[in-house]
C-alpha cells in the first residue's frame, strides 16, 4: 500500500511524539509510535536531518527495552555543522549508553559535551531528563553528593508535573541510595519507601523488584544480613543472568557463614557477569575460599588497576582499605602503610561529606 510522501512537519511531530514517551518511561505507547515511524520514514520528503534524528532516538528505544546490544550507527555523521540539538542528543545517548554498559571514562567524556549543549536546550522536561541520567552517572561512580544535588533538580521538576512518577519515583530512588552510601539510613529508609509506594501504585512489577534489591542494599550496609536477603530474593526476578543481586547475595551469606550458599553465587554469578563485577566476583571469591592474602592482594591490585580507569573511586577506597587492614593484621607496616595511602588518596578524590538535606 502506498501511504503517500510524509511531509517533514508530519514525521518531525511523531518523532517528538516518540521521544517524549520514552521520557516518561511510556515503553507500550514508544513501541507502538515506533511502528507507526517505521512504516512511514522511507517515505518522508529527503531531509538527512530528519533520518538523522530517527537514528538518535531508535539508539535511546533499544535501550528504554534494555537492548544494550546495539550500538549507535557508526556511519552517523555528526559534526560541528549538525543542528544542535541534534549533537546534544548524539552525546547524550551516547552518555547513556556508556553509563549503562559501565564504561565510565567514555560516559563522562560524552557527558561534558552534552552538559555544554545543554545551553541550547530550552525544554524544560529535558533538562530535567539530562540531571536524570547524571543523577545515575554519579551515583555509579561514587560521587554521591553530586548525584544528590541532580536528583533535587530532578525531583523538583518531577514532582510539579504530570505522567513523570516514573521517574519521580527514579529521583528519589536516586537519593535515597546515595544516602545508603552515605550511611544515612534513616533518610534513605525514607526516600526508598517512598518510592515503592509510588511504584505499587502504578503496578511498576520490574521496577518494584529493582526496589527490593535497593532495600537489601540498605540493609546489607546497616549489617543486617539476614533482611538482606529476604528482600534480594524477593527481587531476585531472573535467576539466571541477575550477577549484581548474585553478589550481593554471596556477600550476605558470607557475612553469616554460608560458605556453600555464597560460594554457589560466587560460581554462578562469575558466568554471567560484566567486567566490573568479574572483579568484585574474583575479590570475594579470594575471601570466601580464605586464600593467602599474597593471592588476595593480586586479585585486588588488578580490580584496582581497572577502578582507577573508570573513575570508580570507592570501589578503590573499600578495597584498599580491605587490605591495608588484613596487612595490619598481621603486622605487615610497609604493605598496610602502601594500601592505607590508596585508600586516603581516594577519599580525598570522593571528597566525601555527609549531607542533611531538607529534599
Amino acid at each position: 500500500m502506498n501511504v503517500g510522501v510524509i511531509t517533514k512537519e508530519d514525521i518531525t511531530k511523531l518523532l517528538n511524539d516518540w521521544y517524549v514517551e520514552m521520557r516518561h518511561h511510556h515503553v507500550v505507547k514508544a513501541r507502538k509510535l515506533k511502528e507507526e515511524i517505521d512504516k512511514k520514514i522511507n517515505n518522508i520528503e529527503p531531509d538527512q536531518e530528519i533520518l538523522i534524528y530517527y537514528s538518535l532516538l531508535d539508539f535511546r528505544y533499544k535501550m528504554l527495552i534494555g537492548d544494550y546490544n546495539h550500538y549507535l550507527n557508526e556511519d552517523l555523521v555528526i559534526s560541528e555543522d549538525t543542528d544542535k540539538f541534534l549533537q546534544y542528543y548524539y552525546h547524550f545517548f551516547k552518555f547513556i549508553y556508556a553509563t549503562e554498559i559501565r564504561n565510565y571514562s567514555n560516559a563522562k567524556k560524552h557527558y561534558k559535551y552534552a552538559e555544554k549543549l545543554l545551553d541550547y536546550i530550552q525544554d524544560e522536561a529535558e533538562k530535567a531528563e539530562f540531571n536524570h541520567r547524571a543523577t545515575v552517572f554519579y551515583y555509579y561512580i561514587g560521587d554521591y553528593c553530586r548525584a544528590i544535588g541532580h536528583a533535587i533538580n530532578t525531583k523538583s521538576y518531577f514532582s510539579k508535573n504530570h505522567g513523570y512518577e516514573f521517574k519521580l519515583a527514579a529521583s528519589q530512588t536516586a537519593i535515597g541510595m546515595s544516602y545508603v552510601a552515605l550511611s544515612q539510613f534513616d533518610l534513605a529508609e525514607n526516600y526508598l519507601s517512598s518510592a515503592l509506594n509510588l511504584l505499587i501504585e502504578k503496578n511498576e512489577k520490574s521496577s518494584i523488584n529493582k526496589m527490593y534489591y535497593n532495600l537489601g542494599l540498605l540493609y546489607s550496609n546497616k549489617g543486617d544480613s539476614e533482611l538482606a536477603i529476604k528482600y534480594l530474593f524477593d527481587g531476585y526476578e531472573d535467576k539466571e543472568k541477575d550477577y549484581k543481586t548474585m553478589f550481593l547475595l554471596a556477600r550476605e551469606h558470607f557475612k553469616l557463614g554460608n560458605i556453600k550458599d555464597a560460594q554457589a553465587y560466587i560460581q554462578k554469578g562469575l558466568k554471567v557477569c560484566d567486567t566490573e563485577y568479574m572483579h568484585h566476583f574474583t575479590i570475594l571469591k579470594r575471601m570466601v575460599d580464605q586464600s593467602p592474602i599474597e593471592q588476595l592482594e593480586e586479585v585486588i591490585d588488578k580490580a584496582l588497576q581497572y577502578f582507577k580507569r573508570e573513575n570508580l573511586w570507592k570501589y578503590v577506597k573499600d578495597y584498599a582499605e580491605e587490605l591495608a587492614n588484613q596487612f595490619f593484621a598481621m603486622n605487615n607496616n610497609k604493605k598496610s602503610s602502601k594500601f592505607f595511602r590508596i585508600c586516603y588518596d581516594a577519599r580525598q578524590i570522593l571528597k566525601w561529606e555527609p549531607l542533611y538535606l531538607e529534599i
